[in-house]
């Protein structure tokens, strides 16, 4: 659990940071066009850029274009674009419109989404999601521990008979797969069969079982929540 505390943190704090520098570069490009000077400007030429895949592959890389432009006062400019494409998504000799600040007309952008909006989008996007799964697994360990702290005060204990143990292989860390204890009660009442599992337990707890049953803690109302007693088990070291 403080493994997945730390991981949700710090998926939380990247999406955030991801988020924040996506919306300053989203503001600054709307800033910036809202006092731009907008023109025509010519593709003079296609500069070939590698990707860092290039050992592994002769075509890794994109096309850049450079434009060339005249200011209002007739002051001849040549910018190079912020992004490519492969195949490129221009030729040259094709006229496209740049955007300009006249106090520095070298800093002109290309008025198109992959020079000005296909950054923000991505940080955007990406931040989202690292945000969102973060947040998700701190919500969800909240809700657990809230629930504990519930079923600590108000749970029904019960003794359910162990099944045996195994490895979880749904879940790894540092490519290492925790044990878990499971275990089966039949209610009485309802005559209904109700399986347990313990917490993830990082070593094989087998030889150190003893018993034929488990005690366990559940909600006696919805037995499907729960907590399992393994106290029982030597510290790992």
């Amino acid at each position: 659990m403080k493994i997945l505390k730390i991981l949700g943190g710090v998926f939380l704090v990247v999406g955030l940071v991801l988020l924040g520098v996506g919306v300053v570069l989203w503001r600054s490009d709307m800033v910036f066009a809202e006092h731009a000077l907008k023109t025509q400007g010519t593709v003079s030429e296609l500069v070939w850029r590698e990707s860092s895949d290039s050992k592994k592959r002769k075509d890794a890389g994109v096309y850049v274009p450079v434009v060339e432009f005249l200011t209002q006062e007739g002051r001849h400019v040549r910018i190079t674009g912020l992004s490519g494409s492969n195949p490129p998504a221009y030729e040259e000799g094709d006229t496209v419109t740049v955007l300009y600040d006249p106090a520095s007309p070298k800093d002109a952008v290309i008025d198109s989404f992959g020079e000005r909006g296909a950054g923000p989008l991505i940080l955007n996007t990406l931040g989202a999601v690292f945000a969102l799964i973060g947040g998700s697994v701190l919500a969800m360990l909240w809700r657990r521990r809230k629930q504990r702290a519930w079923l600590a005060q108000h749970g029904a204990p019960i003794e359910a008979q162990l099944t045996g143990a195994d490895l979880d292989t749904s879940m790894a860390v540092n490519g290492r797969n925790p044990w878990r204890l499971f275990a089966q009660w039949l209610n009485p009442t309802t005559q209904t069969v109700y399986e347990f599992q313990s917490d993830p337990i990082w070593f094989d707890p087998s030889p150190y079982v003893q018993r034929e049953t488990v005690s366990v803690v559940i909600n006696a109302n919805n037995p499907k929540q729960y907590v399992m007693d393994i106290s029982f088990l030597p510290k790992k070291a």
